[in-house]
């Protein structure tokens, strides 16, 4: 399966959440059962701070999970460029694979309550 390109502008101090759908190469869905995941954002690829993105799987029999970023994570970030991706790891036998990659935008907050 080819990686995903998807980039994504962030508002600092909210909470961000995408709901992502993990398809097969026909189209079908993928069976996510026995799969972890990870995903982090960095400012580029040698950086050694990172965040870690929350991933849930919603339905593995679908292929559904969720990204989410709290409204503290988004605030600690400064306004800017960041890379991100999302890498899947089959328990049997720790196949690794990246899913999604792209570039995470940072927008500035302007109402800090």
């Amino acid at each position: 399966m080819a990686t995903v390109k998807w980039n994504q502008d962030v508002n600092a101090g909210t909470d961000w959440m995408a709901d992502i759908n993990i398809l097969n190469d026909d189209g079908t869905p993928r069976d996510l059962t026995d799969h972890t995941f990870e995903s982090l954002i960095k400012r580029h690829y040698k950086s050694v701070n990172s965040t870690e993105i929350a991933v849930t799987i919603v339905d593995a029999s679908v292929g559904n999970i969720q990204l989410r970023l709290t409204s503290t994570q988004t605030s600690a970030l400064k306004s800017g460029k960041y890379l991100y991706d999302l890498e899947s790891t089959r328990t049997a036998d720790g196949i690794k694979e990246r899913i999604l990659q792209g570039v995470l935008t940072i927008r500035p907050e302007i109402t800090i309550t």
